[in-house]
């Protein structure tokens, strides 16, 4: 029952920090509300948990905990524009970390010895899917610049999340709800990180719908996330 509250609460102040975000632009309380929500979901999690006697579920932990590390440097850049570059740099990699954490938890529960292919052949197609992604920036209208390398990095990490629990669950036959639901949140982290490179390395795509389907994308995937291990 109670990560089901902290989800809805965690909900509800998500369309505050919306409204704010919308209305004054990045400042500190809108900082401080965003803060609350990611807040939500680490309760969410951790409610979970509670109930959960799977100790790889730490995994999932960290991995929401390492988001929540992202979400505070990415807003720093905002609050100290004078090192927007270091936060950036951090926002990418901690966020990356935390995928790792997730790939782990899937590896570990729902890999089957022997079944290789389940996760060389994610890991090439994300590989050349990141690559691809990095290549076509004048074609997406997106320049990289100085960020060119983090980003391949970090869209390596990214994409092998998402192909490796889509992997997983069709390995599993989409019957394990963890996974499934593990899934569903990689693609959304997915489409929140694309609608935000063009809003950090774009032109003109930092309008309110860009900001509200960047947040509401993402934060659909951590809270996702939390919720899974309710069926762990």
């Amino acid at each position: 029952m109670l990560p089901y509250v902290f989800t809805g609460l965690g909900f509800a102040l998500l369309c505050v920090f919306l409204k704010f975000r919308v209305s004054k632009g990045p400042c500190a309380q809108v900082t401080v509300i965003k803060a609350s929500v990611s807040i939500g979901f680490m309760l969410t999690v951790f409610s979970a948990v509670y109930k959960c006697a799977d100790k790889t579920a730490l995994a999932v932990c960290l991995g929401l905990m390492f988001g929540m590390l992202g979400d505070i440097f990415l807003d720093q850049k905002f609050a100290h524009p004078e090192s927007a570059k270091v936060y950036t740099f951090a926002g990418f990699i901690v966020f990356a970390v935390g995928h790792v954490f997730y790939i782990a938890f899937l590896i570990k529960n729902f890999y089957v010895q022997g079944k290789t292919l389940y996760v060389v052949v994610p890991v090439a197609a994300a590989i050349l899917v990141a690559v691809l992604n990095v290549l076509s920036e004048k074609l997406m209208k997106l320049r990289y610049g100085e960020y060119k390398g983090i980003t391949v990095f970090y869209s390596i990490i990214l994409f092998s999340f998402v192909a490796l629990s889509f992997s997983m669950a069709l390995l599993g036959g989409f019957k394990n709800t963890v996974c499934v639901m593990i899934f569903t949140a990689s693609v959304f982290f997915a489409v929140s990180d694309l609608i935000l490179s063009g809003t950090y390395f774009g032109e003109g795509k930092s309008r309110p719908v860009d900001i509200i389907t960047n947040h509401v994308t993402y934060y659909i995937a951590q809270y996702l996330i939390a919720l899974s291990l309710c069926f762990a």
